[in-house]
């Protein structure tokens, strides 16, 4: 594992001191029986920056310690990337947003509902003729329609 972290860390451009604190940390608070190394691994490449990789691992984090099963949390956000348009750097940048638009109106939700309203801006008709990006279409979606979770 530490190999590959090294190696995950050594393909970002900037903060290798912050990426290394990020994934340690992301691995000693998330057990591995509610993510394992290769998912940590996947949303480490997949996020852009420290900060928005720590927003995801923040937001798993709440449900494994409110959930039981708290590996469904995880699947879950991998299976709505795989049953989207959408490449997990798009769901991990709009989950980022999402989280601090969440925190600028003083509004929790739980992860799995997160999870769905995203889902839903993907299939949303003002995204079937023209693929927009998703976070963008979330900005819309929340402007337009507001957010009830």
């Amino acid at each position: 594992m530490k190999k590959v972290l090294e190696v995950v860390i050594s393909s970002k451009d900037s903060n290798k001191d912050l990426w290394s604190k990020s994934i340690e940390s992301a691995r000693n608070t998330i057990h591995t029986r509610d993510m394992s190394d290769d998912e940590l691994i996947k949303i480490a490449m997949g996020s852009a920056d420290p900060i928005s990789f720590n927003t995801v691992i923040k937001l798993i984090y709440r449900f494994t310690r409110t959930n039981p099963n708290g590996h469904q949390g995880v699947e879950c956000f991998f299976n709505s990337v795989d049953e989207s348009p959408y490449s997990l750097s798009q769901w991990i940048e709009a989950i980022e947003f999402f989280s601090h638009w969440l925190d600028e109106n003083k509004r929790t939700t739980p992860w799995p509902t997160l999870l769905g309203y995203l889902s839903c801006c993907t299939e949303s008709p003002e995204n079937k003729n023209i693929k927009h990006n998703l976070k963008h279409l979330l900005k819309d979606m929340l402007e337009t329609y507001g957010y009830e979770g």
